[in-house]
């Protein structure tokens, strides 16, 4: 059998018709994974720092809340003060302000920390930490409690001054 010029394995050597299908889709291939790759890192991004500005957003709320409440609770143990001296023979004075608080702040667990200037509000994931000063004129035992609800009370037994504290619920 007689062979025609221009086939056999030379030819087939040269040929180069099926590469370039199959070197196209692979190249294809690649270029959308780099794409996909690269879209996905750039919303990585946005996505961190949408998370950031909503958890110091919410904490700034939870603080004021927190701050509003004390000084809600200083004014009605000033009011019990006021109203134990005028009554003749009482000795006690209380206070409880229940706070209902989320336990979380977009999504994310917190603290609160109060003391007799601020209230502090912080998360860990992602760091982030708001200071609200207060406005209360009693003493505030300092304190630190998970985020969620507390009970802010105010005790006063015999002659000593009373202190607001925090307490979670």
């Amino acid at each position: 059998m007689r062979e025609r010029p221009g086939s056999g394995p030379i030819r087939l050597l040269r040929d180069e018709r099926g590469v370039s299908v199959t070197v196209g889709y692979v190249l294809t291939l690649a270029i959308g994974a780099i794409l996909l790759s690269g879209v996905v890192i750039g919303i990585g991004g946005v996505l961190d720092a949408q998370t950031d500005r909503a958890v110091r957003g919410d904490l700034s709320v939870l603080g004021q809340t927190a701050a509003a409440n004390v000084e809600s609770a200083d004014r009605l143990a000033r009011a019990a003060e006021t109203d134990r001296s005028s009554a003749n023979g009482t000795l006690n004075a209380s206070v409880s302000v229940a706070v209902d608080l989320p336990d979380r702040a977009a999504g994310v667990p917190y603290r609160i920390a109060i003391d007799d200037d601020a209230v502090t509000v912080r998360t860990d994931r992602p760091e982030a930490t708001m200071a609200i000063p207060h406005a209360a004129r009693t003493n505030v035992t300092p304190a630190s409690v998970r985020g969620g609800p507390i009970r802010i009370e105010y005790e006063r037994s015999g002659a000593g001054p009373g202190n607001l504290t925090v307490v979670e619920r």
